[in-house]
């Protein structure tokens, strides 16, 4: 087998795509969002920026020697300062939500039980990754950058004044644990030795068991900080470090492998992708991966997103989960058994107010949005490759029907679209709503076009769709490379003699490509149920979507004084997918009987 890292140093860094290639991009991908007026005004204004020796050229030659003066991605510090100087509270605004279909276990474990066996999973699947026993992810045979998977475990966002940090500890297979959140209150939970060696996961629930025994009363709920503003976090965070005691909690949650909370108040599927994101009880934000088992033993995670994403998760993600399916015979390797260690924090009343204060604004704030989850069984990717239509441009079109159904106009809709192809690749960004969508809406809507006319469109807007996530899987797209550019004002402006933003990035026409009204996220899971985050601007919507070969899973997030429009995108969005449906199966049933 390939070892993990093996071919990190191969991969390609990420291109900077041609001035020509984004403005003919540029101007395809606005067309659709603006009036002909504004398409005008906004061209001119893209002439003026790409002309020979205009400020695109400028900025263009000074980021492509930023690139060559870099060992990784040119694009990383950038997306690493995004992330990192974003002030808004993590659950709501940054942290994406799983929850898995966990009934094949959830039945079989008790809290302990279960909590225990995960923490055996996770530190097996670390000392994979030490050993380099992971194989190396790839799509379609081509290899992928692994460079996430030194930051899935020991690692946390620590919040700060004006930007925060990232912290990964460098691998250690010793005196290594996990941070049990119970009732509020903390325990350490030793999972490897003084030599690296995993305790046997029975020992492990034992120990955990005799800890929640002993410990029933409900803690101070500490964790709750890091679901506020990050500068009040950050003062929160400062505050405790005062006491010494509070920094040696604090220090062990950083260096855990990662946090597991007991959700005890989720009854069912959808209070439980709900308490993901909106209930700050047992909970720590800013860790990497949290792990979450609920009252009926289901298994979610709560993932901080500023040095991972979606599809590196996934190993975790499926590594935990068959774990518990299988729940495989370990060997035992040591006789030695952990003991759990409650941690008491040291808070004085100004901190204890405090706290107070930041429960009382998350119970406030989590009023403000409407979570909405749907299953949508009739059909998932093989019904639709059968009428010979990407699976992802099938349900971009029904959102493009849906949208315009619910909203009378055509917005911005966001899909990342992976490009861990290259060293340090994270996402790009392929903006959905396209013309040739637009043309399938104007035709249902407004047409009496025969079936066999609206299929062909349906054709060419699925080619068009698929050719903007190829060309975004290389690297090719527009606006990491427009993002690049303002990157590179912001840093050398005086240098290249820039006395002014350039108008391009205070332009309508472009900064309405930029507006995430709907803010949407495909990624594929095996055994995923739902999966949720918030809203990204402050009249959008955010829709996690999870295709699979019988079954669409849908998952929209609003803010609740948009929760009516919310409910109608979901109900347009069902329908359109079934109205597609109907006409795609007519014309390709058509064709076989032909045939």
């Amino acid at each position: 087998m390939e070892k993990t890292f093996s071919f990190q140093n191969e991969l390609p860094s990420l291109p900077i795509p041609s001035l020509n290639s984004t403005k003919l991009k540029l101007l395809e991908w606005i067309k659709p969002l603006v009036s002909v007026e504004q398409f005008q005004k906004t061209t001119e204004v893209i002439d003026r920026f790409f002309e020979i020796e205009g400020d695109g050229e400028k900025l263009q030659k000074k980021l492509q020697e930023f690139a060559q003066n870099r060992t990784g991605s040119w694009l990383a510090p950038f997306w690493d300062d995004l992330y990192l100087t974003h002030r808004n509270p993590l659950p709501y605004s940054s942290n994406f939500n799983i929850l898995i279909q966990s009934e094949d276990y959830q039945n079989r474990y008790s809290y302990a039980e279960m909590a225990g066996k995960v923490s055996y999973f996770v530190t097996e699947l670390y000392h994979a990754i030490i050993d380099e026993k992971v194989e190396p992810d790839t799509f379609r045979g081509k290899r992928l950058d692994m460079s996430q998977y030194n930051y899935f475990f020991r690692s946390i966002r620590i919040p700060r004044l004006d930007k925060d940090i990232f912290h990964a500890a460098d691998f250690d297979k010793r005196n290594n644990h996990v941070v049990l959140f119970y009732r509020n209150n903390l325990y350490k939970v030793p999972v490897t030795n003084h030599e690296g060696m995993i305790y046997d996961s029975n020992e492990i629930v034992s120990a955990i068991e005799e800890a929640m025994k002993a410990n029933p009363v409900e803690g101070t709920n500490v964790g709750v900080f890091t679901a506020a503003n990050r500068d009040e976090a950050a003062k929160a965070y400062d505050m405790l470090r005062e006491s010494k005691v509070n920094q040696e909690i604090l220090d062990c949650i950083a260096d855990s492998l990662v946090v597991i909370s007991i959700d005890e108040d989720s009854n069912n599927p959808e209070d439980a992708i709900r308490h993901l994101m909106l209930n700050a009880n047992n909970k720590y934000f800013d860790k990497t991966i949290q792990i979450i088992l609920t009252r009926r033993c289901e298994l979610g995670f709560n993932i901080e997103h500023c040095a991972v994403d979606g599809t590196s998760i996934a190993a975790v993600i499926s590594h935990v989960n068959q774990g518990l399916k299988n729940d495989p015979l370990q060997p035992v390797k040591i006789n030695e058994k952990p003991i759990v260690e409650k941690q008491k924090w040291d808070l004085d009343k100004e901190m204890v107010d405090l706290l107070n204060q930041f429960k009382q604004e998350y119970l406030q704030e989590k009023e403000n949005y409407d979570l909405q989850q749907s299953l949508f069984t009739d059909f998932g990717a093989e019904e639709i490759k059968q009428m010979k239509l990407s699976p992802d441009a099938f349900f971009h079109m029904a959102l493009q029907i849906a949208q315009y159904r619910t909203f009378g106009k055509f917005t911005s809709v966001y899909e990342p679209v992976g490009v861990r192809f290259f060293y340090e690749g994270r996402t790009e960004c392929a903006r959905a709503t396209s013309m040739e969508k637009r043309s399938v809406v104007e035709a249902l809507e407004y047409g009496n076009e025969a079936s066999e006319f609206l299929y062909s469109l349906m054709q060419k807007a699925s080619d068009a769709h698929s050719e903007r996530i190829r060309d975004c899987q290389k690297g090719l797209g527009v606006e990491r490379h427009m993002f690049g550019l303002e990157q590179i004002f912001y840093h050398f402006a005086e240098e290249l003699g820039l006395k002014e933003l350039p108008e391009i990035f205070k332009d309508e026409g472009y900064l309405t490509l930029r507006h995430n009204f709907l803010s949407t996220s495909g990624t594929v899971y095996d055994s995923v149920k739902y999966r949720m985050f918030g809203p990204v601007v402050e009249n959008g919507h955010g829709i996690a979507y999870i295709i699979k070969d019988d079954s669409i899973s849908i998952n929209i997030s609003s803010y609740s004084e948009n929760k009516t429009e919310g409910k109608l995108l979901m109900e347009h969005l069902i329908n359109a997918l079934q109205e597609l449906k109907a006409i795609a199966k007519k014309e390709v049933g058509m064709k076989l009987e032909l045939l």
